[in-house]
């Protein structure tokens, strides 16, 4: 069990992470084994993204202390976790990256609660905006950037290829 000063100290610590991270997530771990926790530790870690167990009533206190929107985990029986990453809010609130670390960290959330059928996403904070559950998921289930990339090519591609064909079959009567 916690001292008050730690749990001070712990809420300041959330509250700082709430307060200077534009990217964050939170998660129902409780039905994971240690062994599961740690590989997705080890899968965020990869990435620059970090994990960390959390009681629900410091989390409030923390979203108090820090200012920002509220996400209402009442109704939620089980452990929260968060899952953050460290592109920092600016002053306009928004991530001073282009969403890639959103990305990235709910794809690997994501993917993680597929493998396992036992993670639970509950929403979050991405490029700086307050996002449900669906949403994450949406975002998550986007392709990369490079397949995005190819696909426009391809397109691009796809009516000066079949001019080329009917020119070539011109050609060949």
């Amino acid at each position: 069990m916690l001292t008050k000063a730690q749990k001070i100290k712990l809420v300041e610590e959330l509250a700082d992470i709430l307060k200077n991270n534009a990217s964050i997530l939170f998660v129902d771990f409780s039905a994971l084994n240690m062994g599961e926790i740690i590989a997705l530790k080890k899968d965020l870690k990869k990435e620059g993204i970090k994990f960390k167990a959390l009681k629900k009533s410091l989390l409030t206190f923390a979203f108090k202390k820090s200012g920002r929107e509220e996400m209402d985990f009442s109704d939620h029986k089980n452990s929260v976790a968060i899952v953050y990453g460290s592109a920092p809010l600016t002053t306009s609130g928004s991530s001073t990256t282009s969403g890639e670390l959103d990305a990235v960290m709910a794809k690997i959330v994501y993917k993680f609660s597929l493998q396992t059928k036992k993670l639970a996403i509950l929403g979050g904070f991405l490029m700086g905006e307050k996002m449900l559950k669906n949403a994450v998921i949406s975002l998550a289930q986007l392709p990369t950037r490079e397949v995005l990339l190819s696909q426009v090519v391809q397109l691009l591609m796809s009516p000066v290829s079949g001019f080329a064909r009917v020119l070539d079959g011109i050609s060949k009567k």
